[in-house]
């Protein structure tokens, strides 16, 4: 399926591994240029190189865009190389657990800046060049968490709960410019953060990292009987800046295996 998107020019946040990593391949194979970044260089490269092996052009910044000049200098240099921003992936993002009463206000802080004011920044910074072209696609990567919120993830559920709110304020304003906005919301997807996650638990309790996967589906069954991969959130990305999702604005879509509740 020919997507149209070939020639577009997409901007990856988080863009260096797990689900950033895979949309960038997946929009690479349709045609897309790509510009990531993330904070470690190293990993940039690696990813940059799968683009490259496509045959799709790709720039690397290394930046934190949950700072103020971060992110001005991945929308900037963006703008630079190639002149514009098509499509915006807003991937970023990370929640570490903590219970509430020992959180300090430096979490809270930190977390609003990673999860939600660098999306924020980079799709302001990008809406203008987009209305003038009268087409663009954002698309903010949220959490389950922010539609079923945990106590040992609170700063970062309620800055991704956020994160769904300021996507729909997106499409309310610049739909009519051809600038469609939408939001998904991944449940328990393997990565590196939660391959880390399984190792230090396995470790911890002295299981193995498949027996700590078969607890964890064991405590809170999900209903297609996995855990998901990048490449299942990455589909959904795709589809959402394609030409096929040009009247698919203002969504928030839940991929997760159909592990929350339908009254979420």
């Amino acid at each position: 399926m020919d997507l149209g998107i070939e020639g577009r020019v997409a901007l990856v946040t988080g863009g260096s591994q797990g689900i950033g990593r895979e949309i960038a391949l997946v929009l690479a194979r349709e045609g897309a240029d790509l510009l990531l970044c993330a904070r470690r260089a190293a990993r940039l490269e690696a990813a940059a190189g799968g683009v490259r092996a496509l045959g799709r052009r790709v720039e690397i910044v290394p930046a934190d865009v949950s700072t103020v000049e971060g992110a001005s200098l991945v929308a900037q240099t963006a703008l630079d190389r190639y002149g514009r921003v098509d499509i915006l992936v807003n991937n970023a993002g990370k929640g570490s657990p903590k219970p509430m009463l020992e959180l300090t206000e430096d979490d809270w802080r930190d977390s609003l800046e990673l999860n939600l004011m660098s999306a924020v920044r980079l799709s302001l910074a990008c809406v203008p060049h987009m209305q003038q072209r009268q087409w663009g696609r954002i698309v903010n990567v949220s959490s389950r968490v922010a539609r079923e919120p945990d106590p040992y993830f609170a700063p970062y559920a309620a800055a991704k709960a956020a994160l769904i709110n300021f996507s729909k304020n997106l499409a309310n304003e610049f739909s009519k410019d051809g600038v469609l906005t939408n939001c998904v919301v991944p449940g328990l997807v393997r990565g590196e953060g939660v391959e880390q996650a399984a190792r230090r638990s396995a470790a911890a309790t002295g299981k193995t990292v498949d027996e700590v996967y078969e607890a964890t589906l064991a405590k809170r069954p999900i209903p297609a009987g996995r855990i998901g991969e990048p490449r299942d959130v990455a589909g959904l990305v795709a589809l959402l800046v394609s030409e096929y999702g040009s009247w698919i604005t203002g969504g928030c879509f839940t991929v997760d295996g159909g592990i929350v509740r339908g009254d979420r």
